[in-house]
């Protein structure tokens, strides 16, 4: 299933918003280069994080509800303390060919509506939360909502129907002991994919909790997709050190606990993804998979170096499945084309939107996507360099003719980076 579009009501900070999504195969857009990819940017608080978990909610909203699922506060509260209303999500799906529900008997035209809908593989997922006002917890309701047209698939842990994985910006592999039947007892299957998006610290499986199961044909098969979405200098062979798999990291064994912490997180996820395929891809082959990805910052402990890449090798690496991101990153928005991007801002009393801009940032310079309107900034300065350089400014405005020093201290200062750079490279160059 990939979601086309989601419609929020009431949810987190949201009053009311609206946005659509690119996935593969779209048909209704010409063909971009990275079809399965979704970059949500906004300021801290604007609601880049509340649409990954409306996505999730509305999506698998049948197995949250026993399935571990405590929906902490998210109706929407307002700032004078009233009592919150309730919340809806509104997820319009397209769904494959595993996926489609029972037909409907013959009836009423809004039934000949649905059917067309379905026959077009398209159908919509309501969600509703109601406030409790005597907690904080909130509760997950599909009451009082039109059909939902969930089929008993979505109950089974293992089928590869309705397959939504989601990360939050807290997550983390387990170091220990995992047990994933422990696991199993907090937290529902389908529950467990998408947890850390809810919970803070939710530990994700380390790669020895379900790969050494696993018949060599199928390891080969992990190995390769690995290999196709780490960075060109790690590589996984699946050898062991111990009880911890090794790593090849610039051509050096390195257990993984022994990797920098943007590598454990970026290979934790992975290999928690990959868990997760195998897991409902018996009889198929991983490529052929289809779902949604939700990764929260995904340029999480990043260097720059990779940021600028990692949205391009995972669309290559798993091409049907479509992916949701948040980022503050410019060099993650200048990774993709506009149409790829949607951004959080504000309506005119102050509550969050999401919007499309039409102006590009693909390949552009770092403060030019800073400075865009995707960003905002109306300077890549600092903030006390800022000062010093306008105070300079308006002592030369204020000064009849204009003051010299003050000019030859605003060019040092804006020239100075240069200088500095021009200095180390003759130092260089004499030793």
């Amino acid at each position: 299933m990939y979601a086309k579009s989601i419609a929020i009501y009431g949810f987190k900070c949201f009053g009311k918003a609206e946005v659509e999504f690119r996935y593969p195969g779209r048909a209704d857009e010409p063909e971009i280069e990275h079809a399965n990819i979704n970059l949500i940017l906004g300021d801290n608080g604007g609601g880049k994080s509340s649409v990954l978990r409306a996505v999730a909610i509305a999506a698998l909203a049948p197995a949250l509800i026993n399935g571990g699922f405590v929906p902490y506060r998210l109706v929407r509260r307002d700032s004078q303390g009233g009592i919150p209303g309730d919340s809806l999500l509104k997820l319009l799906g397209v769904l494959d060919d595993t996926e489609q529900p029972a037909p409907e008997p013959e009836g009423t035209a809004k039934r000949s509506k649905r059917r067309k809908s379905k026959a077009a593989g398209l159908r919509e997922f309501l969600a509703r939360l109601k406030a409790n006002p005597r907690s904080q917890n909130d509760h997950l309701t599909l009451q009082s909502t039109p059909e939902n047209p969930i089929s008993d698939l979505i109950y089974d842990d293992f089928s590869p129907a309705f397959f939504v994985v989601g990360y939050g910006a807290t997550r983390r592999v387990e170091s220990g002991n995992f047990s994933p039947s422990s696991e199993d007892r907090r937290r529902g299957r389908r529950y467990q994919r998408v947890a850390s998006l809810f919970e803070d610290h939710v530990a994700l499986r380390p790669l020895q909790s379900w790969f050494p199961q696993l018949p060599d044909s199928r390891k080969t098969e992990v190995l390769d997709l690995l290999a196709t979405a780490l960075p060109e200098n790690i590589n996984f062979s699946g050898a062991t050190e111990g009880e911890d798999y090794v790593f090849s990291f610039d051509g050096v064994p390195t257990p993984f606990p022994a990797l920098s912490d943007g590598y454990k997180a970026f290979v934790g996820w992975i290999g928690d993804l990959v868990g997760h395929m195998v897991s409902v891809g018996e009889g198929r082959m991983l490529s052929d998979l289809t779902g949604i990805v939700l990764v929260d910052e995904i340029d999480l402990h990043l260097h720059p170096s990779w940021q600028r890449d990692v949205v391009a090798r995972l669309s290559r690496a798993f091409p049907r499945f479509q992916f949701i991101f948040t980022s503050h990153s410019p060099l993650i928005a200048a990774s993709v084309q506009s149409t790829n991007v949607v951004v959080t801002g504000t309506d005119s009393v102050g509550l969050p939107t999401l919007e499309r801009m039409t102006e590009s940032l693909y390949g552009r310079s770092i403060e030019a996507v800073l400075m865009s309107p995707y960003f905002g900034l109306e300077s890549a300065r600092p903030f006390t360099a800022r000062a010093s350089t306008d105070a300079l400014s308006a002592k030369i405005v204020a000064t009849p003719g204009g003051d010299v020093d003050a000019a030859e201290a605003f060019l040092r200062q804006l020239a100075d980076p240069m200088e500095r750079i021009r200095s180390a490279a003759a130092k260089i160059r004499e030793n």
